[in-house]
């Protein structure tokens, strides 16, 4: 069972003040209130937290595969397996990818445009004039790359995110520094630069680039995305949903019931329970349960902490309820899975 603490102790008492005058109670305004706009992750620091502390978990680690000319009739073919990437410059191709429920997609990206398959499905991309409207003699040029997050929990933001990412600069108002048309081509243009000019440091300031395109696409995904979306990622855009996850994320370990959230958000029980159930897909507590673990399996990686202070530091009153929960979700006690990690791998 999740660690009990003490309300009473953990609760500050203010010394007894006398109430002011009538005439100064009456002079004095409550603050104003105001929502926070629409998309948290631009302007509320404390959401995205949310996303940063989920994000810093998952370890995403990114690779450039390199560049590549299609010419008009040629095809490129990409099994099943890890995410990939492909930035578009010079001219249009169509991308065929082959969904999770069996159909097809297909997809014509024009220059500048970016597509970030995260679910890691089949894909081809062509060179197709009819598809694409592309004039004879035209070439598309591909940067692609791979993705995958090291952390188990990164399948969790996976899940967050739809089948595909799909970037689309034409509309952009001229090339302003902060349109996505320039923004993008600048930071694959670093990317190439890098690869074609490798000094110190450069795979890893290409990682890094990686990770920056990759929270921007979500960013861009995010603030387009249909309101029925749902997942957390999606679930920010809500502010009431959003604050509910930044309470969760920033206390993992208080003894949090789907009463204590809502009142510490001044809701009902029920209007709470729904509506974090409809964004993010599931109730309060089986996030805050998912949560802990992902947290867990980040410590035990990181830290040499005993399992006992995990299990406290992540809610669990018992090293052994702890250790029951950890096996339902990794498949292996805490300890075992630690020792794996750790591990050299074998060459």
């Amino acid at each position: 069972m999740p660690k009990r603490q003490s309300v009473r102790a953990a609760r500050n008492v203010d010394p007894v003040v006398a109430p002011p005058p009538a005439q100064a109670r009456k002079a004095r305004k409550p603050p104003a209130r105001t929502d926070p706009p629409a998309d948290p992750l631009q302007t509320d620091p404390i959401q995205t937290d949310v996303f940063f502390e989920a994000f810093r978990l998952a370890r995403l680690h990114g690779e450039l595969l390199g560049e590549t000319r299609l010419r008009l009739g040629q095809a490129l073919r990409h099994p099943r397996g890890r995410a990939m990437f492909h930035f578009v410059a010079d001219a249009p191709c169509l991308f065929v990818i082959e969904a999770a429920q069996g159909g097809r997609q297909r997809i014509v990206a024009q220059p500048g445009d970016l597509l970030i398959l995260p679910q890691g499905h089949a894909h081809r991309i062509l060179a197709d004039a009819v598809a694409t409207g592309a004039q004879r003699g035209a070439c598309a040029q591909l940067t692609s790359g791979v993705f995958e997050f090291e952390a188990l929990s990164g399948a969790s933001l996976v899940r967050a995110l739809p089948e595909w990412l799909h970037v689309r600069t034409g509309g952009a108002d001229g090339p302003s520094e902060d349109s996505p048309e320039q923004w993008l081509a600048l930071s694959f243009a670093a990317m190439r630069k890098e690869a074609r000019q490798p000094n110190i440091g450069s795979r890893i300031m290409i990682a890094r680039l990686i990770d920056i395109v990759f929270i921007w696409a979500v960013r861009h995904w995010l603030a387009q995305a249909p309101t029925q979306q749902r997942g957390w990622i999606a679930a920010l855009r809500d502010p009431l949903v959003a604050r509910a996850l930044a309470l969760l994320h920033a206390q993992p370990a208080f003894d949090w019931t789907v009463e204590a959230l809502a009142a510490r958000l001044h809701q009902s029980r029920s209007a709470l329970g729904q509506r974090f159930a409809e964004r993010v897909g599931e109730p309060p507590m089986r996030y805050l349960a998912g949560w802990r673990m992902q947290l867990a399996a980040d410590l035990l990686l990181r830290t040499d902490l005993r399992i006992s202070q995990i299990a406290a530091q992540v809610g669990y009153g018992s090293e052994p309820a702890f250790s029951r929960g950890f096996r339902r979700v990794f498949g292996s006690a805490p300890s075992d899975y630690r020792k794996r990690l750790r591990e050299p791998p074998l060459r």
